[in-house]
């Protein structure tokens, strides 16, 4: 005869499931109370918003330094853990509720402050005429010698 044990949290997971849309609606029941019903349906929508948002936003960035990890042919654990916390974290934010809003915003909040720390990528050309002294390719820069050009006169205003 084979006795199963469940752990103590797997067991905690369906109660939470359980107990999650009474915790939902007393929370928004309590902000509701405080800031009036049609804000509170507001936040709920600007919150599913952002969710969106920074799921799409950050969630490309995570799952870049993932698939870089993965060329490098390093092991992707920090990589992995933050792409699957900016994608969880993403969509509770998507759901409505203002308890999955603070937990997904709590699980995005590291990628987040990574992403904002980062500086833009912006390419850059050496300074200085183009090497030859000719256009570069899109035609902006040509840069003539001595006697390649002439004066003419003024631009009519």
């Amino acid at each position: 005869m084979t006795i199963y044990r469940l752990q103590t949290g797997a067991a905690l997971v369906p109660i939470a499931l359980l107990a999650m849309p009474f915790v939902e609606f007393s929370a928004f029941y309590w902000v509701a109370a405080r800031i009036g019903l049609f804000p509170a349906l507001f936040a709920l929508v600007a919150t599913s918003f952002a969710g969106a948002w920074l799921l799409r936003r950050l969630g490309g960035s995570a799952l870049a330094r993932l698939m870089a990890a993965f060329r490098r042919g390093e092991p992707p654990e920090g990589a992995a853990r933050e792409s699957f916390m900016v994608a969880l974290g993403g969509v509770l934010m998507i759901l409505p509720g203002f308890v999955t809003d603070v937990i997904g915003f709590v699980l995005i909040l590291p990628a987040l402050i990574r992403h904002l720390g980062e500086r833009p990528q912006v390419p850059t050309r050496p300074a200085g005429p183009p090497p030859g002294g000719r256009a570069d390719p899109n035609g902006k820069v040509i840069d003539l010698g001595e006697g390649e050009w002439r004066q003419v006169g003024e631009p009519p205003r």
